[in-house]
C-alpha cells in the first residue's frame, strides 16, 4: 500500500548541512511518500542440525526470509536532497509473536532516519548491517536462516555460528557513497555511549552481470561477545556472475575472536538456475574451525537445495532441503515446503 502526498511551500531558499559533508539550497516544491510493506513467510517441515538429539517437526516462521512488516517514508527536499525514515518489525508469523524471539526489540529490523544527496547517504538509528545485506546477495538462497548453508553456518548457534554480534546494530551511523561506475563504499559504526562500539567498512562493485563485494567488520558489543571474548574481527569477500542461463556464487569468510583464540574460515559456492519463471538453487558451505594456527579442530559441511515457483509477483511457493554434517557427529537432514507473500 502506497500513499503519495504532494504539497507546495513558498519558503524560499534554505541551506541544509548533513554531517558537515555538504550544504545545498533546496527548491520550493516538495513531495512526500508513505508506504506500508512487508513479507510473511511460513514453512512446514522437519528441521535438524548435525549434533542435535532429535528433529523438530512443525510449522515454522521464515523458510526463506524472516517475516517482517514496516513503514517507510521519503520527502523530496529539492536540490537533490531527500529525507527518509523506516521502522520495521520482525514477526513470528506462526505464533503471532513480535520479534524474532522472546525479548527481541519491537523494531529490531530497522528504525532509522536518513538524508540522501548527490554526495551519498547518511543514516542514523537501528540498522541491518551492510555485512548481512552483502552476504545475502552473495549466495543463491539469500537471507534464509533455515536452508541457506552460508547463513546457517554464519548466524545460527545450532550450526556452529561463526559471526558474533547481531544482524542489526543499535545506535548506528552509516555513510554510503553514491555509485561511480558501479562502485560504492560505506562505513558504519555504533555509538552506545560506553566507549565500546562496532564498526564496519564495505567496498562493492555492482554493474551488469558482475557483483563483487568486500567487507571488514569489528564487533566489540552484541550477541556472543562475553568474557573471555572482547572482540571479533571478520572479513568477507563474495562475488556473483549472471550468465543469463545460470548465476554463479562464491564467497570466503574469515572470523577471529579475541582473546579466545577461535578462528573460522568458511568457503561457499552456489548456483541459481532459472527454469521458466521458476528457479532451482544449490549451495554448499564448509567451515574449518581452529584454536591454534594450522590445526583444524572441527569442520562442518552443509549443503542445500531450493525450488522456488512464483504464483504471482508477490506470492511464491517453495520446497527446500538442507544437509548438515559436523565432524565427530552424525549427519542431519532438514526439509520443508513453504509460502512467501509480499505486500
Amino acid at each position: 500500500m502506497k500513499i503519495l502526498v504532494s504539497y507546495t511551500t513558498d519558503i524560499g531558499r534554505f541551506f541544509f548541512v548533513a554531517i558537515a559533508l555538504f550544504a545545498c539550497p533546496f527548491a520550493h516544491a516538495q513531495t512526500s511518500t508513505l508506504q506500508l510493506y512487508g513479507l510473511i513467510d511460513e514453512v512446514v517441515g522437519n528441521f535438524k542440525a548435525s549434533g542435535d538429539p532429535s528433529s523438530v517437526v512443525g510449522l515454522m516462521n521464515g523458510g526463506q526470509i524472516t517475516s517482517f512488516y514496516g513503514i517507510r517514508g521519503t520527502e523530496d527536499l529539492g536540490g537533490g536532497l531527500k529525507a527518509g525514515f523506516a521502522v520495521e518489525s520482525y514477526i513470528l508469523a506462526n505464533t503471532g509473536q513480535g520479534g524474532r524471539y522472546v525479548g527481541d526489540a519491537l523494531y529490531s529490523r530497522n528504525a532509522y532516519v536518513e538524508i540522501a544527496s548527490p554526495y551519498g547517504l547518511v543514516r542514523f538509528g537501528r540498522q541491518v548491517t551492510p555485512l548481512f545485506y552483502i552476504m545475502a546477495k552473495a549466495n543463491p538462497m539469500g537471507g534464509s536462516f533455515r536452508f541457506s548453508p552460508l547463513m546457517t553456518q554464519t548466524w545460527i548457534v545450532g550450526y556452529g555460528r561463526t559471526m558474533l554480534g547481531d544482524t542489526g546494530w543499535d545506535s548506528a551511523a552509516l555513510y554510503q557513497s553514491p555509485s561511480i561506475l558501479g562502485v560504492t563504499f560505506s562505513v558504519q559504526a555504533t555509538a552506545p555511549g560506553n566507549g565500546t562500539h562496532n564498526e564496519t567498512a564495505t567496498l562493492v562493485y555492482d554493474h551488469g552481470p558482475l557483483y563483487i563485494a568486500g567487507v571488514a567488520q569489528r564487533v566489540k558489543t552484541g550477541l556472543g561477545v562475553v568474557a573471555p571474548i572482547y572482540r571479533q574481527d571478520a572479513y568477507f569477500l563474495g562475488a556473483t556472475y549472471d550468465f543469463n542461463y545460470v548465476r554463479l556464487y562464491a564467497s570466503y569468510t574469515h572470523t577471529a575472536s579475541f582473546d579466545f583464540g577461535i578462528v573460522n574460515d568458511t568457503y561457499h559456492g552456489g548456483v541459481s538456475i532459472p527454469i521458466g519463471v521458476s528457479s532451482l538453487e544449490f549451495a554448499y558451505s564448509r567451515t574449518n574451525s581452529t584454536r591454534e594456527v594450522g590445526s583444524i579442530d572441527a569442520h562442518r559441511n552443509t549443503a542445500g537445495a531450493t525450488f522456488d515457483y512464483p504464483l504471482s509477483k508477490r506470492t511464491d511457493v517453495y520446497v527446500s532441503y538442507l544437509y548438515d554434517k559436523l565432524s565427530g557427529t552424525g549427519t542431519a537432514n532438514s526439509f520443508g515446503a513453504g509460502i512467501k507473500h509480499r505486500f
